[in-house]
């Protein structure tokens, strides 16, 4: 309509009332004060009065309140469905369109999710693989080698609906969102996102602690021992990526920058032979994408980290194979760290001991202020509770201490 009537085909817009037009104050006001007078369009708005053809009318002069008046009611309105949102939410009332793979909606007032028995199988299948150390790419492929119907074609087989541009294929998205998802062991998680506001309707993630969580809400598909084996795995960095070489180096993918925080990444230098494990070496992929924004230039020679993984996974099989050499070395290190604790324990009681016999005399010589009128009550009662307090933690901390010894 708008674009007709900048094409000159109409010259004038009635409807209802402004709030019909649209609630939005900045969006109304440049059409009816700008766009509108442009294109020489009038505008009415019955229930209102508002013509702009008489602009000198009253109608006309209260419209920016109306607008105003109007988009608070709009924002007033999402913010009390908002409200019911979240109250449904958290008594378990599951809104939802359709259930995630492996469930479908319940007939029930909270719409509680019950397995289904033909897609359940598949879902512990995908966790069971990625238990074995399946990548999500890797667990797509072997569902699409076997031929079994995405979440989408699945449901709109047995629901109804349109493919469109579906794709028969299983992505990894898939399996990462399959495997992510706590449904999958009872648990209804809901509120997850949120919109930036009433006008805005960008989807954005809410803080965890903002989520609606009902833990053994439903029957679930899944252990509680394969989930959480399964988000180890997912938590756990990647499997290593293959060089130009073809080679996948032994700690690719399980290297962190101590500084940063940022995964390393090896970085061949030197006109060595490609495979020359001297010419490799792990730098902080922070620094090599972002510079000294984040981290500092440094790295570590690959020969050198495997050296000494491999001398301590040498040293961890010599006390498995001695065990009376391991239980000499456990035996040391307890007998060194009691003796440390016992040392630590006696500077620790003089310390205290000490403090101790400060808070008394700090005690008494507020005590003796108040009583020659150098300080006030209120003063008095504030300082000696004080000390006391500090005194009494102290006194608990040295019985512990006096009881090791």
């Amino acid at each position: 309509m708008l674009e007709d009537a900048k094409a000159g085909k109409i010259n004038l817009i009635i409807c209802k009332d402004l709030s019909r037009f649209g609630r939005n104050y900045i969006q109304v006001g440049q059409y009816t004060d700008y766009i509108f007078p442009m294109y020489n369009i009038r505008f009415i708005a019955l229930t209102d009065n508002i013509d702009t053809a008489n602009s000198d009318s009253a109608s006309m002069d209260m419209m920016p309140l109306l607008n105003v008046f109007n988009e608070w009611h709009s924002a007033n309105t999402s913010k009390k469905l908002k409200a019911v949102f979240k109250a449904n939410a958290k008594l378990g009332k599951y809104k939802t369109t359709r259930c995630p793979y492996g469930y479908i909606k319940g007939d029930d007032a909270n719409h509680t999710p019950i397995i289904n028995p033909e897609t359940a199988p598949i879902v512990v299948r995908i966790f069971e693989m990625r238990a074995k150390g399946y990548n999500y790419g890797k667990i797509a492929k072997v569902l699409t080698d076997e031929e079994v119907l995405t979440p989408d074609r699945y449901y709109v087989q047995k629901f109804g609906g349109t493919l469109q541009s579906m794709s028969s294929y299983w992505r990894g998205e898939y399996v990462k969102r399959i495997l992510n998802n706590p449904i999958y062991i009872g648990t209804l998680t809901q509120l997850k996102h949120t919109t930036v506001s009433h006008k805005n309707h960008k989807h954005v993630a809410r803080n965890e602690e903002d989520w609606a969580v009902i833990p053994n809400n439903h029957e679930a598909i899944i252990p509680q021992e394969l989930w959480d084996q399964c988000q180890e795995i997912n938590k756990s960095v990647s499997q290593g990526k293959r060089d130009n070489t073809g080679e996948v180096a032994p700690l690719s993918g399980l290297l962190y920058c101590d500084k940063c925080g940022h995964k390393m990444k090896q970085h061949t230098t030197g006109k060595k032979p490609k495979r020359s494990p001297e010419r490799s070496e792990y730098i902080c992929s922070g620094y090599a994408a972002y510079g000294r924004k984040i981290c500092t230039s440094h790295y570590i020679k690959r020969y050198a980290i495997e050296n000494i993984v491999l001398a301590d996974i040498r040293s961890k099989i010599d006390l498995i194979v001695d065990e009376e050499k391991a239980k000499q070395i456990f035996l040391e290190k307890k007998s060194t760290s009691h003796t440390i604790q016992f040392v630590e324990d006696k500077r620790d009681k003089v310390e205290i001991e000490k403090r101790i016999s400060e808070l008394d005399n700090l005690i008494q010589s507020v005590y003796e202020d108040k009583v020659i009128g150098k300080i006030p009550e209120t003063v008095c009662v504030n300082l000696i509770n004080k000390y006391q307090n500090e005194k009494e933690k102290l006194q608990k901390e040295l019985n512990g201490i006096t009881e090791r010894l």
